[in-house]
């Protein structure tokens, strides 16, 4: 009996362990893992509390394999942006909007269902990042621009631009952070359009606001004309 327990361990012994299955090289789905985790933690603390280490971690890759995909922080950062600021161009291009009215709405309501966008923009400015994306700011600049045309002549489109922008953002920011109502967006977006519309308040009761907005007018229209000469010169 002995010798039937010593010949089966010998033989339990000598037989080969089944060999593992090879882990499968996912360098695309390793660099998702990477960004998704980079875009996360960037949502929470911005660009600048960012570490390639602790990106990592949260990836669930060591830290030589996340070095092999982004050699420096910048440039996981810059991923990052363009990746997110890619995914919006292609959500808002994917549902044209068939009126200026929609454009608005659409503008609104996207900024407030994506709160990482919101956050990660204010933080990029923050920190000083270049954009990534230009063709995302010539898309919505050209949007601005047909609005206005045909409209009054002494709009300056760029700027109106970065007006709706800078609002629409901050009101997104205050909805998700729980100072405003998400209910109350379309009482912000009436506004927004009530606003370029008509304006807000009466030209005849402010002067010195009439003075203003055509003196500036004038001055910005005579710094392009010199721009534009000196660009000329041989």
């Amino acid at each position: 009996m002995a010798a039937r327990r010593a010949s089966a361990l010998h033989v339990a012994v000598d037989e080969p362990a089944p060999p593992r299955a090879p882990r499968r090289r996912d360098p695309a789905g390793t660099r998702a893992a990477i960004l998704s985790a980079a875009q996360a933690m960037m949502v929470e603390h911005g660009p600048d509390g960012l570490t390639l280490s602790d990106v990592a971690r949260r990836a669930g890759v060591n830290r030589g394999t996340a070095y092999q995909h982004f050699a420096t922080r910048d440039e996981l950062v810059a991923a990052v942006l363009d990746r997110l600021f890619a995914t919006t161009k292609r959500s808002l291009d994917a549902r044209p909007p068939t009126s200026a009215d929609a454009g608005l709405d659409q503008t609104v309501a996207y900024l407030v269902e994506h709160p990482a966008l919101v956050r990660i923009a204010f933080f990029r400015l923050l920190a000083g990042v270049p954009n990534p994306r230009h063709e995302l700011w010539a898309d919505y600049l050209a949007r601005v621009q047909h609005l206005a045309a045909g409209g009054r002549d002494d709009v300056d489109a760029e700027m109106l631009a970065v007006v709706l922008l800078g609002a629409t953002l901050f009101w997104a920011l205050r909805v998700q952070s729980g100072a405003e109502r998400a209910a109350d967006t379309g009482r912000y977006a009436r506004e927004l359009k009530r606003l370029l519309l008509y304006g807000a308040v009466a030209p005849a009761q402010h002067p010195d606001l009439v003075q203003a907005v055509h003196g500036g007018v004038k001055s910005a229209r005579g710094q392009r004309a010199r721009a534009r000469q000196k660009q000329r010169r041989p």
